[in-house]
């Protein structure tokens, strides 16, 4: 049997999951680098490598280790649980599509129509985070703190993108726009390329609205 296929058991929190050293080596992380160097490890009475890890979602990792790809869960909690496992794993392409996965569910205005009835929703301020529609018809990695600021303050303010259409050569900076019964605070334009302003200051600007 050649090392690729060298059957490996490991025990995650108790449960015991057997796969091959070739599936736990095709992606950079902790369990590439477990088989391919001297790290210690701890291993379990039969033998196998215990990681102090809850089992719940290993074998969707697994399998995301053996096809490059994975169906998650419609759950937003459980995405969010499988993406700690994989920032635990330090699997980044499997953390990745968890965070794309979780942004398709953030709610996108496609109209002035829709707009409008956005602003004048009552229950809480309104936050509408502008951005260019790029031609990976996506988000920039470099705004997942953005995208990450917004689904931390979901509970708190109705939270909605809308793009604006790009052109090639044209910057892709993102702003923001906050509504309360129809008064607007904007973004200073100066703050658009650094994440902590764009933070700090639409901080801020929540703490203006509901101080009225």
């Amino acid at each position: 049997m050649s090392s690729g296929n060298q059957i490996v058991k490991l025990d995650i929190g108790g449960t015991v999951f057997k796969t091959s050293k070739s599936t736990l080596t095709r992606f950079d992380g902790m369990l590439k680098v477990m088989m391919e160097t001297d790290i210690p490890v701890t291993k379990d009475e039969s033998g196998a490598i215990f990681i102090d890890r809850s089992p719940k979602h290993f074998e969707l990792i697994l399998n995301f280790m053996r096809d490059g790809d994975v169906e998650l869960p419609d759950s937003e909690k459980e995405i969010k649980e499988i993406q700690k496992e994989a920032d635990f794993y330090l699997l980044h392409d499997l953390a990745e599509l968890c965070q794309e996965t979780s942004l398709k569910k953030l709610r996108h205005i496609k109209s002035d129509d829709e707009w409008f009835d956005v602003i004048g929703d009552p229950s809480k301020p309104v936050l509408i985070i502008n951005h260019p529609e790029e031609p990976s018809d996506g988000f920039r990695e470099c705004h997942t703190d953005i995208l990450r600021f917004a689904k931390n303050n979901e509970h708190n303010l109705n939270i909605y993108f809308k793009s604006y259409k790009w052109i090639e050569g044209m910057g892709s900076d993102w702003s923001w726009d906050l509504y309360k019964n129809f008064k607007r605070l904007s973004m200073p334009y100066e703050t658009q390329r650094d994440f902590n302003l764009f933070v700090s200051t639409l901080e801020k600007s929540i703490e203006e609205l509901d101080s009225e």
